[in-house]
């Protein structure tokens, strides 16, 4: 029977549609099996279900599945291959001196540890380089399934991405490009009032308790709206309740309060923030893991979804803050994005969720939006948007938070017309 998989992707449902998988998944998977030269693992891609199946290289079912006729072997890349594609970035390099360097590191024994030493002191060229990598992989993949007949229109995958998705990494309906525009239309001409700056100081109290009340009811926190209030405003406890929801009221609270300085901060979002942000929400919760990054490998309830082990985490954490600070996304689309992502990787043992919530509108605060509020009667929509992001769809998600930056605009609209 084929093993779990290694890279931590999820495996397609059996009844997903093939038009309904999304780009990046099917070649990310295959790029993991071009790309493993370990010999630990044989590799079979499934076409019916256009899902890659891995087995240990010792498993006596390679036999049975090597003869099915819908089961394709992958061959791994050779040395040579490899090599090839670290050879052709050193030549697209300007910079002379360090294509140098790089190219001495290439040549001999140890040469790909030698290679990536190099680049781990020029971090903008190290970037350049996985993005190299990455489009090399999948013109290599592409090429391979078309090789073998697999049909690229029947999985969607015939389609170029278009500049917007490129940014977020992710894909989404076009039609969604057209609501983004109206939104930021409509944010500009907010933010233009005369009295733009009163009406957002005055819906600032009753924005953030909704965004704290429907944050922690989301993940099942029994406190409704008036006894969050309550505790905020008056530190009135509920009988009947757990400290633990009290905490998470207040804690969040802060959390918000360290969010809006870092949103309105020059300095790009740094690993340090996010965990600091993490450490808040947990203070006084669980104090061993607050601000810490999980050392064990998990997975997340509800969700077919296995995220990448816990070793991958920090490495994970900076290429995604290096996105963030280098993506010319929407800001709605960036925000939406980084919440997906921060859930894909789950880099806490437990958060994850309220920890991408706050970075969305972290991100959406420094660019003069208001908060996407997810409500508690979202949470099956929300969730299901996660679901479809987690095989790289986010339209469904994009599609709610532009929903609940409309509604929270409404508020402020309405605020100021009946302002002096």
């Amino acid at each position: 029977m084929p093993i779990g998989q290694k890279t931590g992707r999820a495996p397609c449902s059996q009844n997903d549609h093939p038009v309904q998988i999304v780009r990046n998944l099917i070649l990310e998977e295959l790029i993991d099996a071009l790309d493993d030269r370990s010999g630990q693992f044989r590799y079979f891609f499934m076409v019916a279900r256009a899902k890659v199946e891995p087995y240990a290289a010792d498993d006596p079912g390679i036999a049975t599945v090597s003869a099915r006729t819908d089961a394709l072997a992958v061959r791994p890349l050779s040395h040579a291959q490899a090599h090839e594609i670290v050879s052709d970035f050193i030549a697209s390099m300007t910079d002379g001196a360090l294509a140098d360097r790089l190219a001495q590191a290439a040549a001999g024994p140890s040469a790909g540890a030698r290679f990536l030493q190099v680049l781990g002191a020029y971090p903008r060229a190290r970037r350049s380089w996985l993005a190299f990598r990455q489009r090399r992989l999948e013109a290599i993949a592409l090429e391979w399934l078309r090789e073998n007949e697999v049909d690229l229109s029947r999985l969607g995958l015939d389609r170029k991405e278009r500049e917007a998705e490129e940014a977020t990494g992710l894909r989404f309906d076009a039609s969604l490009e057209e609501r983004l525009e109206r939104l930021l239309r409509r944010v500009t001409a907010f933010s233009a009032r005369p009295n733009a700056a009163q009406v957002r100081a005055a819906c600032r109290s009753a924005l953030r308790l909704d965004e704290i009340y429907h944050s922690n009811a989301v993940r099942g926190n029994r406190l409704d709206r008036a006894q969050t209030e309550e505790l905020l405003v008056r530190g009135t406890t509920v009988g009947g309740l757990t400290l633990r929801e009290h905490l998470e009221a207040a804690n969040l609270n802060r959390a918000l309060d360290r969010a809006e300085v870092l949103a309105l901060s020059q300095a790009p979002l740094t690993e340090h923030g996010i965990r600091e942000l993490h450490g808040l929400l947990f203070a006084s919760i669980d104090d061993e893991n607050a601000g810490i990054y999980r050392r064990i490998d998990t997975r997340l309830v509800g969700r077919d979804y296995l995220p990448p082990e816990s070793v991958l985490v920090p490495g994970l954490l900076r290429e995604f803050t290096e996105w963030l600070e280098e993506s010319p996304a929407d800001p709605v689309a960036k925000a939406t994005a980084a919440q997906a992502k921060i859930l894909s990787i789950s880099p806490f043992l437990d958060g994850n969720g309220r920890v991408g919530r706050l970075l969305q509108n972290l991100i959406l605060h420094g660019s003069g939006y208001p908060p996407a509020i997810v409500r508690v009667e979202d949470r099956e929509r929300y969730y299901d948007g996660l679901r479809q992001a987690d095989a790289g769809d986010m339209s469904s998600l994009l599609a709610l938070t532009v929903e609940r930056i409309e509604a929270s605009l409404d508020r402020l609209e309405a605020q100021a017309k009946s302002s002096p």
